[in-house]
């Protein structure tokens, strides 16, 4: 009779959401603002990219060069010191020896330079290949009479990153596109259904039918009945933010108004995704239940959205982190903002995708997420069972906690 209840709840919310115009054509305007969020981060990337190339450092690194346009002196100036095996070269930045290893090819202007380096980060580990092109610019202006230069001088160097890590090839860029994915998926999730997860029990307070509900199913069994009819309906939303998306970058795409994208460089690496997901999971069920409980100890929706501002302020506010985890990831506020509930999820979620957070730290995450979102059910639980039939005012939510269910 209970899965009876609750599958009958579930079809109700599902199907009555569903049939909204509502839902359909602001889950449609998804893909517009995605697009505009990425051309947004694409122009911030690439300011900050030619930010890093301007930067004149010095760093230990060797070089090999088989074009023979490489000016030795201004290279040495620079810490950089000339070998000619390519293979010692890289075995060298695997053993911590030096920090990069440039292979100038024997025509620059049609094979990239091959930047081996260690992994110092999203931020520092793009300085390199910005550094080996400049090398090879200064170059050109001492030798403007070589018709290769010159066009080197003019036009942009191609370079190819490969970082290590304890010995080991990191994925770089390439790595971080899918756990990033899950963010922005769970971030759509909470800010187009977080109206609906408030709303969840107040429509049936407000129309006073929840003492007529409640006489035929239990309060935990309606609860999970609406958590689980707002996954669903998340997951709906998402594919039909997703697949257009998808339609359109493809169409775009062949009509050559895209530029081009090889996704065989995607690198899938399991640790992370399966964490970035489980967090995702986690944090959907934290706000769900969070924004339930909210709904069930208010009277009125318009009661019930002035905590929702705060709920969302609790998603925004690491985002504002994001030059500390780059930069100084074992930060005290930013150790607090991976493990605090409401802003671990993005907090933990991007320090997952940058390569910033420990396997263990992100089980703990997970188990944090999960258990508080356990807890917070309860509570929305025993709140809606206390107030299911006050329409005048909140709840106590100290009197309603203390009072034993029946």
């Amino acid at each position: 009779m209970a899965k009876s209840n609750i599958a009958t709840v579930v079809s109700f919310e599902v199907v009555r959401t569903l049939r909204t115009r509502v839902f359909w054509v602001g889950s449609l305007l998804g893909p517009v603002f995605m697009a505009v969020l990425i051309g947004v981060l694409a122009a911030s990337n690439s300011s900050a990219a030619d930010s890093l190339g301007a930067q004149t450092q010095t760093f230990s690194f060797e070089w090999v060069d088989e074009s023979g346009l490489v000016n030795a002196d201004i290279a040495t100036s620079i810490g950089g010191t000339q070998i000619t095996d390519p293979a010692q070269g890289v075995a060298d930045v695997k053993a911590g020896k030096v920090q990069a290893f440039f292979q100038y090819p024997k025509d620059p202007t049609t094979s990239p330079i091959l930047v081996s380096a260690q992994d110092l980060g999203i931020l520092d580990s793009q300085q390199f290949p910005g550094l080996a092109s400049e090398i090879l610019r200064q170059s050109a202006v001492q030798d403007v009479n070589n018709s290769t230069l010159v066009s080197l001088v003019s036009g942009s160097i191609p370079t190819q990153l490969t970082t290590y890590k304890d010995g080991v090839v990191t994925p770089g860029v390439w790595g971080m596109i899918l756990p990033l994915v899950l963010i922005a998926v769970f971030f759509i999730i909470v800010v187009m259904q977080g109206n609906r997860m408030l709303t969840a029990l107040l429509e049936e307070k407000e129309n006073r039918v929840t003492e007529m509900i409640l006489t035929t199913i239990k309060p935990t069994q309606l609860l999970t009945g609406k958590v689980a009819a707002l996954g669903v309906i998340g997951v709906v939303q998402v594919l039909v933010i997703v697949v257009p998306t998808i339609i359109v970058g493809l169409v775009l795409d062949r009509a050559g108004m895209m530029p081009t994208i090889d996704l065989s460089k995607l690198v899938f690496e399991p640790v992370p995704m399966i964490l970035g997901i489980l967090m995702l999971l986690g944090g959907f069920l934290l706000f769900t239940c969070s924004l339930v409980a909210i709904g069930a100890a208010m009277p009125t929706v318009r009661d019930a959205q002035g905590m929702f501002a705060t709920v969302i302020l609790l998603l925004i506010v690491p985002i504002y982190l994001i030059m500390w985890m780059l930069t100084n990831p074992g930060n005290v506020i930013v150790q607090v903002f991976t493990f605090f509930p409401w802003t671990a999820p993005i907090t933990a979620m991007a320090r997952n995708a940058l390569g910033m957070l420990p396997w263990w730290q992100g089980a703990i995450v997970v188990v944090v997420l999960f258990a508080a979102a356990y807890l917070v059910f309860l509570v929305a639980a025993r709140l809606f069972q206390y107030g299911s039939v006050e329409y005048s005012k909140k709840i106590d939510v100290r009197s309603a906690l203390r009072t034993t269910s029946k």
